[in-house]
């Protein structure tokens, strides 16, 4: 096992474990931090303009969390440390896994130590049939149809790969792991559609987004009823779907499903400019009741107030503003900007690269991370992915694109 598989295994595995120091902090992003000084050289930031750029979103971020903990709403040491550490540690654990992840064999470790790890590992969050499909089994799952669709699409076999995304995002529908199944049957339209040279104009996107819509909107009515008549799903779909006045619009679906992100709208309109401050206590439970509105459920204040609630975000980008204003948030939209304009070169001019398929549903899921998942994903989750966007673009422009359409140079 060479060096860089070294560092990967370590910090796979190392991610199960936490040692409390500015809140608890897991042992791998210790490892990180050590890691530094041999990882991290100067030279990288001019030679790879887009590492320099991301750094400095969140560099930006940062001084906005500085500037709102400590000079507007006055956070305490323990939640102003905590918000800055996240931060802070986003940016060494996306340089170590760049510098890490740069080779198509140790992104393909990497995924398979993910795998390995979700097996070993579960989560305090897994605690019912649903949550154990949506949370344990889908992960794994995903990092497996990951090695499959890269093994299927190196040799040519497309149509088996595209097949196959098919299938899991069936079985993620059955399952209640709504999110992945939507984020691979998008996937494997975009692959099939730029893999079989179709042209695009505005009338065929036009054309296909009706005729998407409405295939949507059919299946979606299946889905509802087989949901509903106890045929597929468990417990937890079939009570949001029993909660909604229309079953059948799939907008009410999102808001109850997301509830947290419509939510935080509120928190964000009571403190637009500079925000609540990091681990900002819902001290009045004002927004936690609007929470649970959008949820159709009533509250027990008593109850309630025996529990330390944290304003509702449940978005990267909407957490981001709740906590650190509209600076905050521009700062995120600008790493987030970066990160899509990346991987929607990837998925324009990459269909050559053996990791394509990979590549196309790690940016969908981008997608999906920083609309509707918690901020803390940006610490976790966003590093890894961003890593091997990176990679994979200067591995892209470097073998076939011209200088003038490089995105450093846009």
């Amino acid at each position: 096992m060479n060096l860089k598989k070294t560092g990967v295994f370590l910090y796979t595995m190392l991610s199960t474990l936490k040692v409390n120091l500015v809140g608890q902090l897991w042992l791998n992003e210790l490892m990180v931090i050590l890691a530094m000084p041999f990882t991290y050289q100067p030279s990288d930031l001019k030679e790879y303009p887009y590492l320099k750029k991301m750094l400095a979103a969140l560099l930006l971020l940062l001084m906005f969390q500085v500037i709102t903990d400590l000079l507007v709403v006055h956070s305490t040491p323990q939640n102003y440390l905590r918000g800055w550490a996240g931060t802070i540690l986003a940016m060494l654990s996306f340089i170590f896994l760049f510098k890490t992840l740069n080779e198509p064999s140790a992104i393909l470790f990497f995924i398979f130590m993910t795998m390995i790890k979700n097996i070993i590992y579960t989560d305090d969050v897994v605690d019912s049939d649903m949550s154990y499909f949506k949370f344990k089994i889908a992960p794994i799952l995903t990092n497996a149809m990951y090695l499959l669709i890269y093994y299927l699409y190196q040799r040519g076999e497309t149509k088996l790969a595209l097949s196959s995304m098919i299938g899991f995002a069936l079985l993620c529908f059955a399952m209640d792991s709504r999110s992945t199944g939507v984020i691979f049957f998008i996937g494997a339209a975009i692959i099939y559609f730029l893999n079989n040279d179709i042209s695009i104009s505005r009338q065929k996107i036009i054309l296909f987004s009706v005729l998407a819509a409405i295939l949507f909107q059919i299946c979606y009515f299946f889905y509802v009823k087989a949901v509903l008549d106890g045929e597929i799903g468990g417990d937890h779909s079939r009570e949001q779907l029993q909660r909604l006045d229309n079953p059948y619009n799939p907008l009410g679906l999102l808001m109850t499903g997301r509830a947290e992100t419509f939510a935080a709208g509120a928190a964000i309109a009571d403190q637009p400019i500079f925000g609540h401050g990091s681990w900002a206590p819902d001290k009045t439970l004002k927004y936690y009741v609007i929470l649970l509105a959008y949820h159709d459920e009533d509250m027990n204040l008593q109850n309630a107030k025996e529990i330390d609630h944290l304003v509702p975000s449940h978005s990267i980008l909407m957490g981001a503003w709740v906590n650190w204003g509209i600076g905050g948030f521009i700062a995120t939209c600008y790493l987030f900007w970066l990160l899509m304009k990346m991987g929607f070169f990837i998925i324009r001019n990459g269909q050559e690269m053996a990791l394509y398929p990979v590549l196309v549903l790690m940016t969908i899921g981008l997608i999906w991370t920083f609309l509707f998942s918690p901020f803390q994903h940006l610490r976790l989750y966003v590093p890894g992915i961003a890593a091997i966007l990176l990679t994979s673009y200067y591995e892209l422009t470097e073998t076939s694109a011209p200088p003038e359409w490089a995105l450093s140079n846009n």
